[in-house]
């Protein structure tokens, strides 16, 4: 029996995922994994038997820990892994706590490389593992520092991690979507500081999940969905950052 074994699965990308995933019947189990149980609970009813839940914080180590566990005691044999946990905080070094900071960096940058390594010896050939970047991973981004600089991170960490399990028959793809409609932005926008007025095109969250399971079927290596996101991949090979920096910033003025 194949599992998928998807982080952030509570809501917005990550539970899209598990839904289309079922839908593939291309895993017959699947494990959940995010902070929030009842939204998981109501998850894996949707999904029915077969599937199991894991609350766990995983920018704890009591959470990478509770993860090792379950692969130690259940040896699955995994055919997805998909990394979708991970939150932002607009606003500059200023505005954004202490706490917010370290906690992007552990969920989003060293959660992420923790769970992928942990997989990795469980899949085999033919399986695919997704990283969710950002189309922010192509710019460095003002106000949006440690976010971005996190997901940029995942984006040469995907890449040169392809690398290493192409021998394992192992496909990974890195996933930036731009804007998507998800519940990200409660987080991400508080008093102190907000995001840009104008983000658009903003995305379904169908629409791109539809379009990353595309991408893992031809086991693409870049998946960045829409033509305004290949748009930004495209001017930051040929574009200098300082300028790429002040179109950022008149968006966010807008």
């Amino acid at each position: 029996m194949s599992l998928a074994i998807i982080t952030g699965a509570s809501s917005g990308i990550g539970r899209e995922f598990a839904k289309r995933i079922k839908e593939t019947g291309q895993a017959d189990r699947f494990l959940l994994i995010a902070r929030r149980r009842e939204k998981l609970a109501d998850l894996a009813a949707e999904l029915g038997e077969g599937t199991e839940i894991l609350a766990a914080d995983l920018a704890t180590p009591e959470g990478i820990k509770a993860v090792r566990t379950y692969l130690e005691e259940n040896k699955p044999r995994v055919r997805y892994l998909i990394n979708a946990a991970g939150y932002g905080v607009f606003g500059d070094y200023t505005q954004v706590s202490e706490k917010d900071t370290i906690g992007m960096i552990d969920l989003n940058v060293k959660a992420l490389v923790l769970i992928s390594h942990m997989v990795i010896p469980y899949m085999e050939r033919g399986s695919n593992l997704l990283e969710v970047g950002s189309a922010s991973v192509f710019t460095p981004l003002p106000g949006f520092n440690i976010y971005a600089s996190g997901k940029a991170f995942v984006y040469h960490y995907s890449q040169a991690l392809a690398y290493e399990v192409k021998e394992k028959g192992i496909a990974v793809t890195v996933f930036c979507p731009g804007w998507v409609r998800t519940d990200f932005f409660d987080r991400a926008e508080n008093e102190r500081s907000a995001g840009p007025r104008n983000k658009k095109p903003m995305l379904s969250v169908e629409y791109v999940v539809a379009c990353a399971m595309r991408a893992m079927e031809k086991r693409k290596l870049l998946c960045t969905c829409n033509w305004y996101t290949k748009m930004q991949h495209l001017l930051s090979k040929i574009a200098p950052n300082p300028w790429l920096i002040r179109m950022w910033i008149s968006m966010c003025k807008k």
